[in-house]
C-alpha cells in the first residue's frame, strides 16, 4: 500500500480525473440546454438546481485547492479542509445525478379533452403512454374526438424519437466513473491525511 507522497499524488491524481469527468457532465449538459431549463426551475420543477450545482463544483474546486496545498506543504490541517469540504461536495454531488437520470416520456403537448392526463386538475395515468379507459370510450363514441386521437397517436409515434434507443448506452458510464473516483479520491485523502499524521 503506497504511503506518504506517493499517496497525495494517487489522492491528487484520482481527484483531477473525478474533476475531468465532472467538466465533462457540466460541458454536455450546457450543450444539451440544461442550463436553460435551470434557469427555468420554478415552471420546469424537473429542471437541475443550478444552486446545487454551483455548490458541488464549488466545494469541490476549494477542496482541490486545498488539496494541492496539502500535497505542497504536508500541513496536516489543510488536508482536513480539503476532507471537510469534500464530504458535502459528495453529497450534494449524489442529489446532482438527476441531470443524468432519464426521464419518462415527454407529457402530451395538447388536444385532449380537460379531464385527460396533463390537462391541469386532471387525474394523472400511471403511464404516460397509456389513455385512460373513460377517455378512450369518449373518444371512441364521438367522431371528431376519435379522429383527434388517432392523429395523436400517429404523431406521437412517428414523429418523436423513442425515449430509450435500443442498444448499449455508455453515457451512464460517465456519472458511474465520477462517483465512484469520487468515493475512491476520499478514501485515498483520509488514508493521506492520517499517514501525514
Amino acid at each position: 500500500m503506497p504511503t506518504g507522497r506517493a499517496l497525495d499524488i494517487a489522492t491528487l491524481v484520482t481527484w483531477l480525473v473525478t474533476e475531468s469527468l465532472g467538466l465533462f457532465m457540466v460541458r454536455s449538459w450546457i450543450a444539451s440546454g440544461g442550463a436553460r431549463a435551470a434557469r427555468q426551475r420554478p415552471a420546469r420543477p424537473e429542471a437541475m438546481s443550478l444552486p446545487v450545482l454551483i455548490a458541488h463544483a464549488g466545494l469541490n474546486a476549494a477542496g482541490l485547492v486545498c488539496w494541492i496545498a496539502f500535497v505542497a506543504s504536508r500541513a496536516e490541517p489543510v488536508g482536513w479542509v480539503a476532507l471537510a469540504l469534500m464530504a458535502p461536495a459528495i453529497g450534494l454531488g449524489i442529489s446532482t445525478v438527476t441531470i443524468w437520470t432519464p426521464y419518462p416520456a415527454p407529457r402530451h403537448r395538447g388536444g385532449y379533452p380537460a379531464d385527460a392526463p396533463g390537462a391541469p386538475g386532471a387525474p394523472r395515468a400511471r403511464d404516460p403512454g397509456v389513455v385512460p379507459e373513460q377517455l378512450l370510450k369518449r373518444a371512441l363514441e364521438d367522431d371528431v374526438l376519435s379522429q383527434r386521437l388517432v392523429d395523436e397517436l400517429l404523431e406521437r409515434n412517428l414523429v418523436e424519437p423513442p425515449v430509450r434507443a435500443v442498444g448499449l448506452s455508455l453515457r451512464p458510464l460517465v456519472p458511474a466513473g465520477h462517483g465512484a473516483l469520487a468515493i475512491v479520491t476520499f478514501v485515498l485523502a483520509v488514508l493521506s491525511v492520517v499517514a501525514a499524521a
